[in-house]
């Protein structure tokens, strides 16, 4: 059974103390889009993929992300279409979740080899509670142990639902072989509030993205495949007094690639680390991958618990010559503009 002071606790940490309704998919290297929407039309993407990230928490408890992208290009009239839907759900406490959101990407040619991506996106937010699946202390009976089927604890009818909209901008600049970006959520500070005539307004969120790819194999070696590279990628964000750092170092060797992940988050007076593996298999237009993260406790403050997580994707890129670059896989490029 569910007491009531578990929900309390939810409650506390989630809404109040910064953990943010979007940054659960921890594969922040290849669903750059999440972070940045500019991503979208990064060498005339034309690409749809689908993701499923499952959190650990304590005992039989979990949050269940999935988040669903498509985006198509114009390449005569430059610029890019992007749709993405992302939704959690918290079965134990039955809270939902859901976000659709479109964004514009245009592009422009600096130099023969650098673009510069700049984009808006407006989400459709929306949360809710199912009471039905929350256990209040007044409907616990201590003398026949059963449960009352309603309560009347205050807070019962004040929970609710929460919709929202949610304006975005953001831009990146790339080459051949590496990517700068920056991006800004939550420009208009929307209400999320579940609690009626209470206002809790989302603050603006920053985050800085930065990525280089190596290739590993210029010489041709046949001890590793003709298409090897190292992508380094990292993500910085902030939003209020949080604070989140992502880094990945992974080997794109022909259509393996292998990966390290690092996470580190701040939330108000707590931090939470995260070490996590990746490993993906390419096959003509098709990727599917898979990644862990292991969980962490700190060993000085047992209460701070860093949960672990498993995610698995699968995307499906119909850009026109995908086909004919076989065993070419690297992330950053910018071979179809043209």
């Amino acid at each position: 059974m569910k007491h009531i002071s578990l929900i309390y606790i939810i409650l506390f940490f989630i809404f109040f103390k910064g953990f943010s309704q979007e940054d659960l998919i921890v594969s922040h290297s290849r669903f750059l889009q999440k972070e940045n929407t500019s991503a979208f039309g990064i060498n005339n993407m034309n690409k749809t993929g689908v993701l499923y990230n499952s959190l650990g928490l304590t005992g039989n408890s979990k949050i269940e992300s999935r988040y669903f992208f498509g985006s198509i290009s114009f390449d005569d009239k430059n610029f890019s279409i992007g749709l993405d839907i992302y939704s959690f759900t918290m079965n134990n406490v039955g809270l939902v979740n859901s976000k659709p959101r479109i964004s514009y990407i245009y592009k422009v040619q600096l130099d023969n080899d650098l673009y510069f991506l700049p984009s808006i996106s407006l989400g459709l937010g929306s949360s809710r509670f199912d009471q039905s699946n929350l256990i209040f202390e007044d409907q616990l009976s201590l003398v026949s142990g059963y449960l009352q089927t309603e309560s009347q604890d205050p807070l019962y009818e004040l929970l609710g639902s929460s919709s929202y909209i949610d304006f975005g901008a953001s831009f990146l600049i790339h080459s051949n072989n590496f990517l700068a970006g920056l991006s800004l959520k939550h420009l208009n500070q929307p209400n999320i509030s579940y609690l009626q005539e209470t206002e809790l307004k989302l603050p603006i969120k920053f985050s800085v993205q930065g990525a280089y790819e190596w290739d590993v194999n210029p010489y041709d070696r046949r001890w590793l495949p003709r298409y090897s590279s190292l992508l380094a990628f990292f993500n910085a964000s902030k939003s209020g007094n949080d604070i989140e750092m992502y880094l990945s170092q992974e080997f794109q060797l022909g259509e393996v690639s292998i990966g390290l992940n690092q996470q580190f988050k701040k939330i108000s007076d707590l931090s939470f680390t995260n070490v996590g593996i990746s490993f993906a298999l390419a096959y003509e237009n098709f990727e599917f991958g898979t990644l862990y993260n292991f969980p962490f406790q700190n060993p000085t403050n047992t209460s701070v618990y860093s949960p672990s997580t498993i995610e698995v994707f699968l995307t499906f890129d119909f850009s026109p010559y995908r086909r004919n670059k076989r065993g070419d896989y690297r992330r950053i490029s910018i071979d179809n503009y043209y």
